[in-house]
């Protein structure tokens, strides 16, 4: 009903109550533990915790999930003061009452999160992380009763995101490392046998680690997803390589995706190409991508390739979205137009299944790799060559278009030939074929030969170019220049100079 604040009084109460409970079964409980300790509240605060999490994540409320992790920290810290006493006695009946000091100053204090993360106080650097190096540290990290989980922290990710609050997603990005850490691939089983053959602890499976993964995972696409409706990308990008290094996994392809459009929003081409080659080029685990369905096509390079490119392609920056595709076709992922066959009167290319801005590379690529990279391109350069073969492009009817039979990738190919070649390639529906496009093998040649003369052009300018610098004309002509702006500033000085003589007469 969103009445948060009358929650969270509810809530209160029932943390002292469990206070109350822990307290009343000191007598009876074990000197082991004192967090699992039997009882009504205590047994269902961490699903109560999770649920109003989970509300304030829909709605997009991040001050009353920020409220209510202030209350779930302050219980488990309370908790812990309170199993102080049973270990004290516990290691001083074993004469180790040093030890019992030095427990007491490794505890973490308390950190107020919603005065932390809403009054832009800067996130400290020293927050407790586990220690991975033996079995137990990591069973008691992966099985936390009362405090906030990596599940938590998950959904107080999800509701700053929603809410606008990317400030927030920055701050609570270090309180989640922790959780996105005990998830690394080296810390299962096999990877430890595989390294320590002769000793092999009880740890955590792999098949564990990647559901654990991939329960924690959504988080970071939220604060990407935050990050774009904010345009910072540099957040964007520095998220994701922290995300890379903690996990040492594959990071969503939505959040991949999103930093992608963030980038190329801002033009920052080059920073997609890389971040794609980086993401691609790390190995999959098995069972942690959820993309790759068993004997589906569209795998995850496919989808991080075809994201990025439509990102690319939005914000015009053709080039690199060609750089992309051609690296996407040499490394499989992404399928190459030319139909192969030794037709010699057609020229085929196939973009069935590509979306409009993938298709809009394929042709471009396709065209300069197999008409400018001909064998016969060297006779044709010359001016004697005539190309004699005329160019189909298959685009389909338009069945897997969002709306049934209204073609999406003919109307945009027509515009691309027509608005960027020059001169415009002309286009003509094949006989009996709607879902084809014919390309005149007259209007590839004209296209040829302006591209020759663009070719002398510019050859000719750097040319020239070349024989300034060389024999030295530009580097008078700047000195020259330089010369006349100086004399004119000098100038200037002086008249104002003489003015101002004049001025202090004139009082006297």
């Amino acid at each position: 009903a969103g009445l948060w604040h009358d929650a969270r009084s509810i809530l209160r109460r029932m943390h002292r109550a469990a206070i109350c409970e822990l307290r009343q079964g000191e007598s009876s409980t074990s000197s082991t533990t004192a967090v699992r300790v039997g009882g009504g509240f205590l047994d269902e605060l961490p699903r109560l915790h999770r649920s109003l999490l989970k509300f304030c994540a829909k709605g997009g409320n991040i001050t009353p999930a920020l409220n209510f992790a202030d209350d779930i920290q302050f219980l488990a810290s309370q908790i812990r003061q309170h199993g102080k006493p049973l270990r004290t006695t516990k290691l001083e009946s074993q004469a180790s009452a040093p030890l019992a000091k030095m427990e007491e100053a490794k505890e973490p204090e308390f950190i107020s999160l919603s005065s932390r993360l809403l009054m832009d106080i800067t996130t400290p650097d020293a927050i407790p992380v586990a220690d991975f190096s033996n079995a137990s540290a990591l069973s008691t990290v992966l099985d936390r009763p009362i405090g906030l989980t990596g599940q938590d922290w998950k959904l107080i990710m999800i509701a700053a995101s929603r809410g606008g609050h990317w400030k927030v997603c920055l701050g609570t990005l270090p309180y989640i490392r922790p959780y996105v850490k005990e998830t690394h691939p080296m810390y299962a089983r096999e990877s430890f046998v595989l390294s320590n053959s002769n000793h092999s602890p009880s740890r955590p499976s792999l098949e564990r680690l990647n559901r654990k993964y991939k329960r924690i995972a959504r988080a970071l696409t939220a604060a990407i997803l935050c990050f774009e409706a904010r345009s910072q990308y540099a957040w964007a990008l520095r998220a994701i390589y922290d995300w890379i290094e903690w996990s040492g996994r594959r990071p969503r392809k939505e959040a991949v995706a999103s930093a992608c459009r963030v980038l190329a929003r801002r033009y920052r081409g080059q920073e997609v190409i890389t971040l794609v080659t980086k993401v691609v080029n790390i190995p999959a685990i098995g069972g942690s991508d959820d993309y790759d369905l068993a004997g589906s096509e569209y795998t995850y390079e496919k989808a991080v390739y075809a994201e990025s490119i439509n990102a690319l392609h939005k914000s015009g920056l053709y080039e690199e979205a060609d750089q992309l595709y051609a690296t996407g076709v040499s490394s499989g992922h992404l399928p190459w137009a030319v139909v192969p066959g030794n037709n010699r009167k057609r020229l085929r290319l196939d973009l069935h299944g590509m979306s409009a801005a993938v298709a809009h590379s394929a042709v471009r690529i396709s065209l300069q790799r197999e008409i400018m990279g001909s064998p016969s391109q060297q006779f044709l350069s010359e001016g004697n060559g005539v190309w004699d073969r005329d160019v189909m492009i298959i685009t389909g009817r338009g069945r897997r278009s969002g709306e049934r039979f209204r073609p999406v990738l003919r109307p945009e190919v027509q515009r691309m030939l027509t608005e960027e070649f020059y001169p415009p390639l002309g286009t003509s529906s094949m006989p009996g074929n709607l879902g084809a496009l014919l390309v005149p093998s007259q209007d590839i040649e004209a296209w040829l030969k302006h591209q020759r003369r663009q070719r002398g052009e510019r050859l000719l300018f750097v040319a020239d170019v070349l024989r300034d610098i060389s024999s030295g004309n530009r580097l008078e002509r700047a000195l020259l220049s330089s010369g006349n702006r100086l004399e004119n500033a000098i100038k200037k000085l002086e008249a104002e100079g003489h003015g101002a003589d004049e001025h202090d007469g004139e009082n006297k």
